[in-house]
């Protein structure tokens, strides 16, 4: 399962700018989200897949700026948890400009879904759920 993880974090942190295999998950007035189904790796009751998150006004984490991230997510589908495996911000939107940061530390705690959410519009894609 940590090569499986090591892949998803790599595969995220180097994909190319090409969005011709994401598939719009979420729009709202504060974002935009994709998801990479196809690449979506299933191993029993646990889906791991990449998206991709564009921000209509600028963010900030610490001391960077950024308009769209990248990360790759671990859902539980029975559970109704899930867990970051690895993740990357952007200053441009569509993952344009260079990562500003990026984590490939996946998280130990699995987390609950915070109903409404991007991740909830996630776990529903990768569980089948709508």
């Amino acid at each position: 399962m940590k090569q499986i993880s090591l892949l998803c974090a790599l595969y995220i942190l180097t994909m190319s700018h090409a969005f011709a295999a994401w598939q719009l998950v979420k729009e709202t007035r504060d974002y935009i989200l994709y998801v990479d189904l196809d690449a979506a790796e299933k191993n029993g009751a646990r889906v791991t897949l990449a998206s991709s998150q564009d921000f209509h006004k600028m963010q900030t984490l610490g001391e960077h700026q950024y308009l769209s991230s990248k990360s790759v997510t671990e859902f539980d589908c029975e559970k109704s948890v899930m867990r970051q495996i690895a993740f990357s911000i952007f200053p441009e939107n569509m993952a344009n400009g260079g990562a500003l940061i990026s984590e490939d530390q996946p998280q130990q705690e699995w987390v609950p879904l915070q109903q409404a959410s991007a991740a909830e519009a996630l776990w529903q894609k990768a569980c089948g759920q709508n």
